[in-house]
């Protein structure tokens, strides 16, 4: 093993395909899929699984390239902290993974403002869905994540989290609430049924290939709507909602400047399930002070905009949310 094959493996993770990954690294094809061999047979472990939309780790692999990264990343701090002419050896870093969630963005631009006077730091803030964000934390590729578990979803996610050797903290639990456009038919009413939903169009995040119980949405089995519309990020989903007269149903908590967006959030008549908002981490790695900065600033953001309080009513449209309740936590 060297640390030249750990590295490839690092940027094969980056990448659906094996070819693709070659080109990044400016190498022949066979010669990555020689390294991939070497360290599956010095490890005695398969490392890729092949399929039909390209590649991936198996959970061995995963374990490894979390290996991978860890090495690289120390052999990246060691090389910065002893060589006099490197001047980012006090660079900040960040790297967060989230679901696609409004009050994710709202708090990381609330902490970009509080770095203003730092001189040096590389800050990386991904959206993507749910496995996405945990193969991201489980690769060290962010050192947080951000997703959220349903009762529905909570056995499976718990058995993958723990298989991941991921730790789960919960910030808040809430009631889901429908997204709609302001004008709406039916933005006017406090609360909304199954059966007021069930004639408009649905749209959602795409999963893919993943499970439904990867979902970003509270998975209601009562709906089956006629209508479907699926899309892969934030900005064409609510201006979809915007523009039309589909839903999606989420979090209820909307951007503090709701001016781009003329949308309303709508708490749901008697939800059968409530949605706990939370971030994770691997359970051996201490977390960096700037992650913790950033999860501090995320309830501060939360709680300075109104937007969650214990006890708090829903408001009224079209500022209205779904009432939620913070969860204290502490850190490791």
């Amino acid at each position: 093993m060297t640390l030249q094959q750990l590295y490839y493996i690092v940027e094969l993770s980056k990448h659906n395909s094996i070819s693709a990954a070659a080109e990044a690294l400016f190498i022949a094809q066979p010669s990555l899929s020689t390294t991939i061999k070497e360290l599956e047979k010095e490890f005695h472990i398969t490392i890729l699984e092949r399929n039909r939309h390209g590649i991936t780790f198996t959970p061995e692999g995963l374990e490894f390239l979390n290996y991978a990264n860890h090495i690289i990343e120390q052999t990246t701090n060691l090389r910065e902290h002893f060589n006099p002419h490197q001047p980012s050896q006090n660079k900040l870093r960040l790297s967060i993974s989230s679901q696609h969630y409004m009050f994710a963005v709202d708090a990381f631009t609330d902490y970009l403002q509080t770095l203003a006077k730092k001189p040096q730091y590389a800050i990386t803030f991904r959206e993507g869905r749910t496995s996405q964000v945990i193969q991201d934390v489980v690769t060290q590729r962010s050192q947080i994540g951000i997703i959220f578990i349903s009762k529905m979803t909570q056995k499976f996610m718990t058995r993958t989290l723990r298989k991941n050797r991921l730790k789960f903290t919960e910030l808040f639990s809430y009631p889901p609430s429908v997204f709609l456009q302001a004008n709406h038919p039916l933005a006017q009413y406090p609360s909304l049924s199954i059966d007021q939903l069930r004639p408009y169009p649905y749209i959602q995040y795409t999963q893919e290939e993943d499970s439904y119980q990867f979902a970003e949405e509270v998975v209601i089995p009562d709906i089956k709507p006629d209508r479907e519309i699926s899309t892969t990020d934030r900005s064409t989903l609510f201006s979809v909602i915007a523009a039309t007269d589909a839903y999606t149903i989420g979090t209820g908590i909307l951007f503090r400047d709701g001016r781009k967006w003329p949308i309303v959030s709508i708490p749901m008549k008697n939800p059968l399930d409530i949605m706990r908002v939370g971030w994770i981490k691997l359970q051996e790695t201490p977390l960096p002070l700037a992650a913790r900065a950033y999860i501090e600033q995320l309830e501060k953001t939360l709680v300075n905009s109104h937007v969650i309080a214990e006890d708090q009513p829903a408001k009224q449209a079209p500022e209205r949310i779904a009432q939620s309740v913070i969860t204290k936590h502490q850190f490791e």
